[in-house]
């Protein structure tokens, strides 16, 4: 694994999170990012909340021992509130990647885990959770945007 590729898998998931997002923000109403789903966190706004905060410790650990406590999604009671958190947390995974060399990428970052494994880990979580708020969204009668990471690559998203 090269950063070039990392960070093209990051152009990816960043592109397929704000995609997510504003499909959301232009077809729901707040009600439905609250209304309980029962699929892994229960609802949107709590999937959002989880994916932007695993982030934002995933990359702190990088420079430092990750701020706990943006976790509880009661702190985010509007779009707009999850939205600017969101684009501070994207802003901050762009400037760490744009520093990071080829061999950072096979530092230790704990235990056994190496830097690549770590960033291969946040793509597939946040794919994994995307599908999750998309079953969500068909719950709720709406067709998610598509996620395959072969159309992006393709141009179609």
């Amino acid at each position: 694994m090269n950063l070039d590729r990392i960070r093209h898998l990051f152009e990816y998931h960043l592109k397929l999170n704000r995609t997510f997002w504003d499909y959301c923000v232009e077809n729901l109403q707040w009600e439905q990012f609250l209304q309980e789903t029962g699929i892994s966190v229960d609802t949107i706004r709590n999937q959002f909340v989880h994916m932007m905060s695993v982030e934002e410790r995933w990359f702190q650990g990088f420079e430092g021992p990750p701020n706990p406590g943006t976790d509880d999604p009661l702190l985010y009671d509007t779009p707009e509130k999850i939205r600017e958190k969101w684009d501070t947390v994207e802003a901050e995974i762009r400037r760490i990647l744009k520093d990071f060399t080829d061999e950072d990428l096979e530092r230790t970052y704990h235990q056994n885990m190496k830097v690549w494994h770590v960033l291969s880990h946040v793509v597939n979580h946040g794919t994994a959770h995307r599908a999750q708020i998309g079953a969500m969204l068909r719950g709720f009668g709406f067709k998610p945007p598509p996620q395959d990471y072969i159309y992006y690559v393709l141009g179609r998203i």
